[in-house]
């Protein structure tokens, strides 16, 4: 009879197939790209947080936090969150982060989501993919990141010259913003339906969950039919990426 594998066997498995730390890499790419990034554009350092004063002396803010629950197998999942703060009294931003925050991937098309980094909470290095870790050059890894900020965030941060200025780019960037926009509706529901191929809801309602997401997000049959192909474009993250989510999608479509 075949002895059964504990927890830790199989832990100590998959923990044998990891040539490189996530952790490593993420410290890496923030000292060989982000701060030198953003010290180019004005931004000082201190710790993970980055600060460029502003001409009425209020100060952008852009803060890097991660997942508490990070692990070896799951990967370094971080994020940047974007805030301003009045530092005139010598006041620093709780946690890093002041008022009117932002997520860095509502700056990013389809919330980042089309990206083989992308992770909820930002950018994930790591992790398994199709069952085998995910072992991104280094190289590979700071090219997607600048990407990112050079043609996006930057693009929009380095406007801001003042709070009124914050305060015009927040209400177009902000979550209640974005979710009118039909790049990030579209992509949180084609993300729910690739979801549900690995859900484990013990009451089988997952196609009903689905269309409340669909009727919840606002999306459209012609919105849906037109963009099949992002599923595909969206399938460079999960961790299965053989999931075709088309044929779901386009009986979704149909549902009123």
């Amino acid at each position: 009879m075949e002895e059964k594998m504990t927890f830790e066997d199989v832990y100590n498995e998959a923990r044998s197939l990891i040539k490189s730390n996530p952790f490593e890499i993420r410290d890496a790419v923030v000292k060989e790209l982000i701060k030198p990034m953003l010290k180019e554009h004005g931004f000082t350092t201190g710790g993970n947080t980055w600060c460029r004063k502003l001409s009425d002396g209020e100060k952008l803010v852009i803060h890097m936090d991660g997942n508490r629950f990070n692990n070896i197998l799951s990967g370094a999942s971080f994020g940047f969150r974007i805030s301003l703060y009045d530092g005139r009294n010598g006041a620093k931003p709780q946690y890093g982060i002041g008022e009117m925050k932002l997520d860095s991937n509502f700056f990013l098309p389809y919330y980042g989501m089309c990206s083989p980094l992308y992770d909820i909470d930002g950018y994930n290095i790591g992790g398994f993919r199709d069952g085998m870790p995910v072992e991104m050059p280094v190289e590979e890894i700071k090219k997607y990141i600048r990407n990112d900020f050079e043609e996006y965030i930057l693009q929009e941060l380095l406007k801001v010259d003042s709070r009124e200025d914050y305060k015009e780019m927040y209400s177009r960037f902000c979550q209640e913003k974005r979710f009118e926009d039909l790049d990030v509706r579209i992509a949180w529901f084609i993300r729910d339906v690739q979801s549900s191929f690995t859900s484990y809801r013990a009451d089988g309602r997952e196609y009903e969950e689905l269309i409340k997401s669909k009727k919840s997000l606002k999306v459209t049959k012609e919105e849906i039919l037109s963009n099949l192909d992002l599923a595909d474009k969206m399938r460079c993250n999960l961790n299965d990426t053989s999931i075709d989510a088309k044929p779901l999608l386009m009986q979704l479509a149909e549902e009123e």
